[in-house]
């Protein structure tokens, strides 16, 4: 069997995605959104960090054209530099002293390269998309899973600050009729989710499917199924050399992108923002500096 070379695959992959298994579908997912780590990877390696079985792994590069996983690698024609970005003489010394020595530096590692990867998708045409939507959509939810549900939080209350209408969204009151049952045309809704993912994460992006709710999806890359219901996908890279998945990446991608919607509403931003900061000031303060209305008072 032909096939294409290098991105030819990563468009088939694609383009073929919704044909797949389940569990080919992952596979697929982590070529095309994490083709960096690809040439790290072995098929048994790549079977234990999907939680699917090497044979899976084999059959899937026999159905796209290929005798084994190492064929599939090579298709791709990676050139990375062993070490893209530079080390400081003070991380050195840090982990010099580290029983952990070598965790420690993967995990710092991969954090680097997790950075550059997401203000790199900063770049890109569907991020401004995204940036579009957060902010112009009339109404704005957002909702998070799991530990992930801080985030979402935080995020929406630094868009709360630029822009009107921001809502977080969960399960409290039993539903989520707060944004599967109001009829504003144009809402839009950001689910932050990443594995293993809650069961309410999938079935709230189902439902606003069925309602033409714009939909965006914050995840990480072996977020298989967030494709399904939209088009607008972040991606983002979790890997970590330590007991937790690292989150940095995706904190970045947060504020990166409440920074983006600043400068989509640009000057229509300041009134709220300056608003905003005089009601703190005057409610609650800053250390050293009196509330106004006990100056007032006085």
């Amino acid at each position: 069997m032909t096939v294409g070379r290098g991105t030819g695959l990563i468009e088939r992959l694609r383009e073929e995605m919704a044909s797949f298994t389940e569990a080919e579908r992952l596979i697929a997912n982590f070529v095309v959104n994490d083709r960096q780590s690809v040439p790290f990877e072995t098929a048994s390696s790549l079977a234990k960090k999907l939680d699917v079985s090497p044979v899976t792994v084999g059959r899937f590069c026999r159905r796209m054209g290929y005798r084994n996983f190492r064929e599939l690698k090579a298709e791709l024609k990676f050139d990375i530099a062993a070490t893209p970005w530079p080390r400081g003489e003070q991380f050195d010394q840090l982990v010099a002293n580290d029983a952990g020595k070598s965790e420690l530096q993967r995990d710092f590692d991969l954090n680097v390269a997790g950075m550059l990867e997401v203000y790199n998708l900063a770049r890109t045409p569907e991020w401004d998309v995204i940036a579009t939507i957060l902010a112009e959509a009339p109404e704005l939810y957002v909702s998070g899973f799991q530990p992930e549900r801080g985030m979402a939080a935080q995020f929406a209350y630094m868009l709360q600050y630029a822009r009107p209408n921001v809502r977080t969204v969960d399960l409290a009151a039993g539903h989520f009729a707060d944004v599967l049952a109001d009829d504003c045309p144009g809402r839009a809704l950001v689910i932050v989710e990443t594995r293993r993912y809650s069961r309410q994460a999938q079935m709230l992006a189902r439902h606003a499917q069925k309602a033409g709710i714009a939909l965006v999806f914050i995840t990480d890359k072996y977020c298989h199924w967030a494709h399904q219901y939209t088009p607008h996908v972040l991606a983002l890279p979790t890997e970590s050399a330590m007991f937790w998945d690292t989150l940095v990446p995706m904190v970045a991608a947060l504020t990166l992108l409440s920074n983006a919607v600043v400068l989509k509403l640009g000057a229509s931003a300041e009134p709220r923002l300056s608003r905003i900061s005089e009601l703190y000031q005057e409610f609650t303060g800053h250390v050293g500096q009196t509330p106004r209305k006990q100056r007032g008072e006085g």
